[in-house]
């Protein structure tokens, strides 16, 4: 069973850095999508579909390192939860 549990823990550790990516990619999609069709619709020179491929950068790593710091802390919390246990099960078994 520690085999499963240790790999379930390294799929964790993946899966926060997917929905890093994630969040950074969907961020400037949607800031690219927004400035192209305002562009498109006013003045035609590209300047707002940069302005917004930027903005979405921007966004896209404030919301990324969001969710990794709340991860982490959460990360924290269950291996001290878990060196806590592991503590008191040493004490049962000596005695």
């Amino acid at each position: 069973m520690p085999i499963s549990r240790n790999l379930f823990r390294d799929f964790g550790k993946y899966n926060i850095v997917v929905m890093f990516i994630t969040t950074l990619a969907s961020n400037i999609v949607v800031g690219a999508l927004i400035g192209y069709y305002l562009d498109k619709w006013t003045f035609k020179n590209g300047i707002l579909l940069f302005i917004f491929i930027i903005l979405g950068i921007v966004s896209g790593f404030y919301n990324g390192f969001k969710i990794l710091l709340k991860e982490t802390e959460r990360y924290d919390k269950s291996e001290k939860v878990n060196k806590k246990d592991g503590s008191d099960d040493n004490d049962n078994g000596n005695g």
